[in-house]
């Protein structure tokens, strides 16, 4: 009988023990990692702050609280070494957009002298008005680079939103470039589906609608054809570019936005393209709160497409702005 006792007392501390051991076992998890979790939270803020930041937006700082500890001093660090590259990135901005206006004098001088000495006619050899239509290609070219430039780098004054039918705003850019394609002998069309309205910043869609055209011009041969498409759904408004021209590669797809990146320099630079042109209508797609895609072809053409929502309001006064353009 003594046996017998000793031996259920023995089993029932082993399964009490078994039952506290996974307690245990249950608390210590829970604990442990509610524990990791307080401890770990300064990386986890580190890490968010650190995935926001890029090359165009570097205000974000951890500006982290807490002991002089090693976390405290790393955050410190991180923080003092985006200031320094924000300080770098406003230097070369500045720098830029000053060089930028500092070209636009000294170029229009040079054109006005151009255009006084092509009124010449009977003092001008022929070779004389070679070299000068020449220069004058060169100086527009470089304006335009110029313009681009402060586009780029100059901080932009919030513009005011406006309801716009997306067929209106393509057809103003067909008409803008319709004699640049008639003397290359391009054929440009355009094609809308539906009665498209959007609420957005008109200036900033329409340079994009230009830009993309342009660019279809500069890389498409005599004899060819753009088609510009408009069209819609419930949420988004898109504009459409298509060209049959030669395509562009699949390694240069990835670098077309690029600044100055070019997919064939010789022909381009020939054709007086800034390499800014496609750079522009990404920036400024990005600020509207929209996208552009591209898809490409060797020896099949190329499509762009712009897509934004149907107002393109990002803020309170947006938002009051866009309700009051409704009818």
């Amino acid at each position: 009988a003594g046996d017998e006792f000793q031996t259920e007392n023995l089993n029932r501390l082993r399964t009490w023990s078994i039952v506290a051991g996974f307690g245990l076992a249950i608390i210590s998890g829970f604990g442990g990692f509610a524990l990791s979790g307080i401890i770990l939270r300064p990386m986890r803020n580190i890490t968010e702050v650190a995935s926001e930041i890029s090359a165009t937006n570097l205000s974000q700082r951890i500006n982290h609280e807490g002991p002089d500890d090693e976390l405290k001093q790393l955050a410190d660090t991180f923080d003092a070494m985006i200031e320094r590259i924000e300080g770098g990135f406003e230097l070369q901005r500045r720098f830029v957009q000053d060089a930028s206006h500092e070209l636009r004098t000294p170029l229009a001088a040079i054109r006005t002298n151009i255009e006084v000495a092509e009124m010449a006619d009977g003092n001008v050899t022929k070779d004389q008005r070679d070299l000068m239509n020449t220069i004058k290609g060169q100086t527009e070219r470089l304006t335009r680079l110029s313009e681009d430039l402060l586009l780029l780098t100059a901080p932009q004054a919030p513009l005011p939103l406006e309801a716009v039918h997306s067929s209106d705003l393509v057809g103003v850019a067909i008409e803008e470039l319709e004699p640049i394609t008639e003397r290359a002998n391009i054929n440009l069309s355009f094609h809308a589906e539906g009665d498209c309205e959007v609420v957005t910043r008109t200036d900033l869609l329409y340079r994009c609608v230009l830009n993309l055209i342009d660019n279809a011009v500069k890389h498409t041969g005599e004899g060819t054809s753009i088609m510009a498409e408009t069209g819609c759904d419930e949420e988004h408004v898109w504009i459409r570019v298509k060209d049959d021209g030669p395509g562009i590669p699949k390694q240069d797809l990835a670098h077309i936005f690029d600044r100055f990146y070019r997919v064939d320099r010789s022909r381009v630079r020939g054709r007086g393209g800034s390499g800014l042109g496609l750079a522009i209508v990404k920036e400024l797609m990005d600020s509207l709160g929209g996208s552009v895609e591209v898809q490409s072809e060797p020896g099949q053409g190329t499509i762009f497409t712009l897509e934004l929502p149907h107002s393109t309001a990002t803020n309170e006064a947006d938002f009051m702005a866009a309700e009051s353009l409704k009818p």
